[in-house]
């Protein structure tokens, strides 16, 4: 029995000091620069670099570049994912994606009407058949789908890789638009994923260091009732972080969580009753339609004023929004309609580029 236990011992000791060895020999050498985001980077070895995730203390490794076809073919499930593929004009590369009315490039829109890429489903809802037939090397979706412990297993049976990509909870809009080197990574172009990030970044902060901070600062609303619920950004959420850099101040910014509050029409009213500037009302797109679903909206003096802005002048006749796939990836573009917007809250909409005025 000693004799038994002590072999067990020494193999398991044996283990232990190859697993420590095989950590030491795989340390990374150096790291891709990722400044904003917190949640995904890029670490070089010796002879290949690979992608990791980042959830609190835990790493999760992900693909290497040695792993990654160099005819690489995508499947995507957000147009959110396609803008950073569009950006860095790759998007003849993707093949599969959820569903085409949510897509405004027009490159891509006519891949789909050559038939040279396919719907696969939503999230949730995916035709598996569809998928396994398009023949992606790689699914990018956000880690929701890694629920599915069943599918993943069969994709990765079937040769696809999945790649979880949760920018959306970025909460920093250059932070979000910083996954353009994940992409650059997937891509194999990633200096030109650096560059491009360089420029948003450069020009994002040339905008706000060029804001007169002498000027009044505007009070912004956001987004609208929905179900009887009014559902605010919470005051270090991404739309606040926007409207703050854009020298407006947040109705609720008081609100520090990162999530949205339902709050009550009741509360909203009373918060916002002067405020200065309204964006982001849901899908309206005059004064009339939004009278027309609650005639209290009425109420608030920016309404009397026709100072309410909307995020959909690039929106497809499906509902598609391209604020939702450029815009993440170039926040710079966004901010600049929202300093114009803030600035003068008259400005003729044909100066900006992802708002209209709800008139």
């Amino acid at each position: 029995m000693k004799l038994y236990t002590s072999i067990v011992c020494f193999i398991l000791l044996s283990a232990c000091v190859q697993k420590q060895e095989q950590i030491k020999t795989e340390h990374p050498i150096a790291y891709v620069k990722v400044e904003y985001s917190k949640m995904f980077g890029i670490a070089k070895f010796k002879e290949y670099s690979q992608l990791f995730f980042l959830n609190n203390s835990d790493t999760t490794w992900s693909l290497r570049n040695d792993e990654v076809s160099q005819d690489l073919k995508v499947a995507v499930l957000s147009s959110v994912f396609a803008g950073y593929i569009e950006c860095l004009n790759k998007q003849e590369q993707i093949i599969a994606v959820d569903n085409f009315k949510y897509y405004c490039d027009s490159f891509l829109c006519n891949q789909f009407a050559q038939q040279k890429a396919i719907e696969i489903g939503e999230e949730g809802q995916i035709n598996l058949n569809k998928l396994l037939l398009s023949k992606p090397n790689v699914l990018i979706s956000s880690s929701f789908l890694g629920q599915d412990k069943s599918l993943i297993k069969r994709l990765k049976t079937s040769g696809i890789q999945v790649v979880f990509c949760d920018n959306f909870k970025e909460q920093n809009p250059l932070a979000r638009a910083e996954w353009i080197k994940l992409f650059g990574f997937l891509f194999n172009c990633q200096s030109k994923a650096d560059s491009l990030f360089n420029n948003i970044v450069d020009s994002y902060q040339k905008q706000r260091i060029n804001i007169d901070t002498n000027s009044k600062r505007p009070m912004v609303l956001t987004d609208a009732l929905y179900s009887d619920v009014w559902n605010v950004p919470g005051g270090n959420s991404y739309t606040a972080k926007l409207i703050d850099d854009a020298n407006g101040l947040y109705v609720f910014a008081d609100k520090k969580d990162l999530f949205s509050y339902p709050l009550s029409l009741e509360l909203v009213l009373k918060r916002a009753q002067n405020c200065d500037v309204w964006i982001h009302v849901n899908q309206y797109k005059t004064k009339d339609e939004l009278y027309q679903a609650n005639n209290r909206y009425a109420l608030l003096n920016v309404f009397k004023q026709s100072k309410i802005y909307n995020n959909n002048k690039r929106e497809n006749k499906f509902g598609g929004n391209d604020f939702w796939e450029i815009g993440v990836v170039r926040p710079d573009l966004v901010l600049k309609d929202l300093i114009s917007i803030f600035k003068n809250p008259n400005i003729s909409e044909e100066k900006l580029y992802f708002y209209t005025r709800v008139d």
